[in-house]
């Protein structure tokens, strides 16, 4: 398996505009780092990293709602 850093984007056919169900909501949005310490965006479930700024307007089919209070993905 390959490491998140290796992963390819999500392509824009599967990353669709939505009001409120967008990456950083939904419950299988992660995030992982780089040697250098910056932030990569992933989706686990599609095995791809999520483009910068994606994140915060779109979502995909998967996405399914937090169910804790704490997000510290979305702070």
């Amino acid at each position: 398996m390959k490491e998140p850093e290796q992963w390819d984007y999500l392509k824009e056919e599967i990353l669709i505009r939505k009001r409120k169900k967008i990456c950083i909501t939904c419950n299988h949005f992660r995030y992982s780092t780089k040697e250098d310490f910056a932030a990569i965006l992933i989706c686990p479930i599609h095995e791809k990293r999520i483009p910068q700024g994606d994140h915060l307007l779109k979502g995909c089919e998967f996405w399914r709602e937090m169910r804790a209070i704490f997000a510290p993905e979305a702070a």
